[in-house]
Parts: C-alpha cells; sequence; structure tokens
C-alpha cells in the first residue's frame, strides 16, 4: 500500500486561537423618562462592534430578530423600539414656609439588581447619588431646598444605568482537514481505493460540525453520507471510506461546516440625543413643576417632649382624652369648609391632613425599671402612610411586634395577643397568642415609603402599618421607628434589649 499525494492540502489558517473577548455588543434605547412613571423610546439599536478574520457567517438572534453577516465588522442594527421596566416619579411636599422635600422614587421591575447613578438639577442639597435598586422593587432618594415660594421647580436629571441581557451569536471558522488516499491489487486483479479524511479543531472551544462525505468515480457521484458531531478542542476526527474497481482513479470528496453557538451576555443602555447623535450611557428625565400654596397644613412636625416631672399630668390628660375620643365615636364631625377639595392643577400635591393629637406613652422596657417618656404629636408630613391613617382603634391586651424573637423579659411584657408581620424571624419561645400578619401589595408599598424616606428597619414600618390599619399597641426594637408611629398617633413601646437601633 502506498500514499499518493493529498487532493486537497490542508488550509493554513492563524495560530491565535479564537476567543470572545476581541468586541463589544450592546443595545442602547434613546429614552425620555417622565416624572409621572412613564417614558418615551425614540430608537432602538444593536451595535455589533466585533472585529475578527476568522469569523465568517455571522448570525445573530436577538429580541426575535435575526441578522447575518457575512464577516465580522462594525455595524448596527435597527430594533423595534422597546420600553425598559423601570420607571421615575418624582413627588414633593412642603414640610414649612421655606422648605420643600423631593422624593425622587426610582423603580425597578427587571428580576435582578440595578445601579443607578442620578444627577440632579442645580439647587438641591444633593448633586449626584448612586444607587443599586433591589430587583422588583424600588428606591427613594431624598432632596430637599429651602424655597419661600408656592412654585417649585425640579428642572431636567440625567440617569445612568446598564440593564444585563443576552443573544444568541452564531458565526463559523475555519478549521483545517485532510484527505489521503492508498490503494493495493487485490487477488482477483480489482483495485482497492481506501480515502481517510481528518477534521482538526484548532480552536480552544468546542465546534459543531456537519461533514457530507463522497466519491467520483466514471462520472458517478457515490455518497457515503452526512454526519453531525461536536469537535473538542484540540481534537480531530477520522473516517475511512472504501472503493474497488477494475482500474479507474476515484476522486474524493468532503464538504463540511464547522460553527459555534454562543449565548452573549449584552448591555442595554439608554442613550441621550444631542443634535442629531444619541450619547450612550445617559439617560434624560424630565422636568417637573409643582404647585403648593403654604396652609396651616404645612407647619411641618410638631412635637412636644413632657418632662418628667410632668409624667402624671400628662396620663391624666391621656385618660380624659381617651374618654372623649370614646364618647365621640358615634358623632357626626363636620367636615372643614376647603377639605377635601380637589386640586384644579395636575401637578399639584395635596397637603396632608391634621390628624388627631393622642398622648401615646413610649416605654423602654428594661429587666429592673421601665421608664416613661410621654409624647403628643399634632401631624406627619407622609403623604402615603396620611392618605391610610384612620383614628386607630386601642385593644386592651393585644401587641403588634415587629420582631419575631423574644426575651424573656419581653415575653413576659407581651401577655396578650401578639401580631406579627410576615418576613420576620421567629424564636423558639414565643408568646401565646402569635398570629402572623399577611399585608396587601398597597400596604407592602406604604411600608416602603416608610422604610425608605426615614430609613427604619422594614419589619418595624411593617409594623407601623399594621398598627394604623387595625390599631394596638406598638412593641418596637427602633427607637426611631418608635417615634414615628408616636407621630402618626399609635401607642408604642420600645425596646433597648437586642434592637435594632
Amino acid at each position: 500500500m502506498t500514499k499518493i499525494d493529498v487532493l486537497i492540502g490542508t488550509l493554513v489558517l492563524c495560530i491565535l486561537l479564537l476567543s470572545l473577548n476581541f468586541g463589544e455588543i450592546y443595545e442602547y434605547r434613546g429614552v425620555v423618562f417622565y416624572p409621572n412613571g412613564s417614558q418615551n423610546i425614540s430608537i432602538s439599536k444593536l451595535s455589533f462592534n466585533y472585529e475578527n478574520s476568522d469569523m465568517f457567517n455571522l448570525y445573530i438572534f436577538y429580541r426575535n430578530q435575526t441578522f447575518y453577516l457575512p464577516y465580522a465588522e462594525n455595524c448596527t442594527f435597527n430594533l423595534p423600539p422597546e420600553k425598559f421596566n423601570i420607571s421615575i416619579i418624582i413627588s414633593a411636599d412642603r414640610v414649612s414656609i421655606d422648605k420643600y422635600i423631593i422624593y425622587y422614587k426610582i423603580v425597578n421591575n427587571y428580576p435582578y439588581n440595578i445601579s443607578f447613578n442620578i444627577s440632579f438639577p442645580s439647587g438641591f442639597n444633593i448633586k449626584n447619588s448612586t444607587v443599586e435598586v433591589p430587583a422588583r422593587s424600588y428606591k427613594i432618594i431624598t432632596l430637599s431646598k429651602i424655597q419661600n415660594s408656592d412654585f417649585l421647580y425640579f428642572g431636567k436629571s440625567n440617569i445612568s444605568f446598564e440593564v444585563p441581557s443576552t443573544l444568541l451569536l452564531r458565526y463559523s471558522v475555519s478549521i483545517p482537514f485532510s484527505i489521503t488516499k492508498s490503494n493495493r491489487v487485490l487477488n482477483n486483479g480489482s483495485v482497492e481505493w481506501i480515502a481517510v479524511y481528518t477534521i482538526r479543531n484548532t480552536k480552544n472551544v468546542s465546534l459543531n460540525v456537519n461533514a457530507s462525505y463522497w466519491a467520483v468515480l466514471d462520472n458517478k457521484k457515490i455518497n457515503f453520507g452526512n454526519y453531525s458531531f461536536v469537535l473538542e478542542p484540540g481534537k480531530n476526527i477520522s473516517k475511512s471510506f472504501v472503493i474497488i474497481n477494475n482500474g479507474t482513479v476515484p476522486a474524493f470528496y468532503l464538504k463540511f461546516y464547522a460553527w459555534r453557538d454562543v449565548l452573549e451576555r449584552i448591555k442595554i443602555k439608554p442613550a441621550i440625543k444631542v443634535g442629531n447623535a444619541y450619547v450612550v450611557g445617559i439617560g434624560e428625565v424630565e422636568e417637573a413643576s409643582f404647585n403648593i400654596p403654604y396652609t396651616q397644613h404645612h407647619k411641618g412636625e410638631s412635637e412636644v417632649v413632657v418632662h418628667k416631672e410632668e409624667n402624671n399630668k400628662v396620663i391624666e390628660n391621656n385618660k380624659n382624652k381617651n374618654k372623649e375620643i370614646k364618647n365621640s365615636n358615634n358623632q357626626h364631625v363636620p367636615k372643614k369648609e376647603n377639605e377635601n377639595k380637589k386640586a384644579e392643577n395636575p401637578n399639584e400635591i395635596t397637603p396632608p391632613h391634621n390628624l388627631r393629637k393622642y398622648p401615646a406613652i413610649v416605654k423602654n422596657i428594661k429587666k429592673d425599671k421601665a421608664k416613661i417618656t410621654a409624647i403628643t404629636v399634632a401631624t406627619i408630613t407622609t403623604t402615603s402612610i396620611t392618605l391610610m391613617l384612620i383614628p386607630p382603634i386601642f385593644r386592651r391586651r393585644s401587641f403588634i411586634a415587629d420582631k419575631g424573637v423574644f426575651s424573656i423579659d419581653e415575653l413576659e411584657f407581651l401577655c396578650g395577643v401578639v401580631y406579627v408581620p410576615e418576613g420576620c424571624e421567629l424564636g423558639n419561645i414565643l408568646p401565646g397568642g402569635l398570629t402572623i400578619v399577611q399585608l396587601s401589595e398597597s400596604e407592602k408599598e406604604i411600608a416602603r415609603d416608610l422604610h425608605e424616606i426615614y430609613e427604619i428597619p422594614l419589619n418595624s414600618a411593617k409594623a407601623i402599618v399594621i398598627g394604623v390599619k387595625y390599631g394596638g399597641k406598638l412593641y418596637l426594637s427602633n427607637k426611631k421607628a418608635c417615634e414615628i408611629a408616636v407621630k402618626v398617633g399609635l401607642e408604642a413601646y420600645y425596646s433597648e434589649v437586642n434592637n435594632n437601633e
């Protein structure tokens, strides 16, 4: 058996191994966010910045679209406009005659955390901020401005972020192959021709290969079959086929296609239009205007701390006022002339109503002795909790706690029915009347607002919402949360043991 010349020589290729780190693919969308939570997308484009001479026949599958490129090159494809699952909501409140509070709410409806960089308009206490918003949640950035005017203008702001996404990239590569043939004469005088086909993967990645083998003898095609296989890096695959004839030399042929499918990670970025071009990576948030006339409702939070020597007098007043409240439950209270009027300006924010004054007792529960401080509160400026607030119905032997792990001293204090919001970790020893309370979606949102604006634990905020809705004595492990509960007219108790301050 002798070897003859190779019909098709080995292809000479670049020795450089194939890598995907030679370019970038990203999508950008020209976006304008509006302060009411809506948005407008002017364009949506896919930017393909790959350059590699070893790639050809590229197919890009993304957002139900397919794009084809004969070779890798820099190009941009148009996509159907699609909105971000992100919204910006801007609201304001006038807390005094010369001070405004602005709530810049970023809602992330994607199933993953996203980091935002925001540049605020001038004139406010914050110029730039970076915040990470959890998946399917939101964050509120609180700004303030000193201004004695009924009209507040919040100018345009810029926001930058990157949304992760994926696309399927399919590309072909050139890899070497060879065909060798040999022959031998059989006893009957016929000639046996043997062809050996070899395909080599010289890349550092696995490749899918589809190959067709055949020969031509006396102008007739002889098929050896089609084969598909996966060729690992640095490996090769060989197949041999035999033809027997009486002297005519056959020609052997091979046609194969080697490709790779890659689920490529990309970023979706906002873009802002500047002239006829777009600056990628920045989105625009439109301005917001507020007309909030100053009234008696906007005198801010008033808080009077009664000193220790006045405790007896305050507690006595507390009893008298509770009697007055109880006797007046069934009486008709006439509404003020200007109450419940709708704002003529759609951007106008209705100031929060005055709340009833409930003398509340805040206790520091210790092992030896309880310290009592009486606090009387008039108003609270948080719009969300004000909209929900109703006069609490105090129950003698019911508590609402913001945790589920208690000490022995705390269990002695919690001698009635104890309500705990969902999400609290529960200890091994629990009160006998423990009840887990599930909040509605609207109640969860109000709790999130309290948590974000006042920077109190989320479970404490949930407990406050439960207390406002159903009434009862609040048992809180965070001092700041306890003070806020008092401000909305609840009877709150604060524990210094294992607190979350």
